[in-house]
């Protein structure tokens, strides 16, 4: 007889660790996915090809800097010199900031994530400075 309300006992406290067990421990989250990466671009401008200096960070968020800055591509109609930077972002918590300094009389800088612009800056006077920072 003893042996036996030793035995529920047992079963009772098993099941009823159990069902603590199950009901108070944590639930496994699925692990969020990892978020799509993006295209960045940033596009420089000047009224002169070459130029002074650029700086932005790139996709590793690392800071990155350029002397003597030459742009590529000139407009015919407004006869404006331009070069972008392209890249990939794989997490949208890394800084988009971007400086360029025109050798010329006219600077202008600005950001696109994929085709919208989020950030864009131009400045005018003696070798002006852009300055483009984008809202995460």
């Amino acid at each position: 007889m003893v042996r036996i309300l030793y035995l529920r006992l047992l079963l009772t406290l098993l099941t009823g660790t159990a069902l603590c067990l199950a009901v108070f421990s944590p639930a496994t989250a699925a692990p969020a996915p990892a978020p799509e990466p993006q295209r960045i671009t940033i596009t420089l401008t000047s009224d002169r090809q070459h130029n002074g200096a650029a700086v932005w960070f790139d996709a590793a968020a690392r800071l990155r800097t350029q002397t003597h800055v030459p742009l590529t591509h000139q407009d015919g109609h407004t006869r404006l010199w331009s070069a972008s930077l392209v890249y990939t972002r794989h997490s949208p918590g890394e800084p988009l900031d971007a400086l360029f300094q025109s050798g010329g009389g006219f600077s202008r800088c600005q950001i696109w994530v994929e085709s919208e612009l989020v950030a864009e800056d131009s400045a005018r006077g003696h070798e002006p400075t852009s300055r483009c920072r984008a809202r995460n």
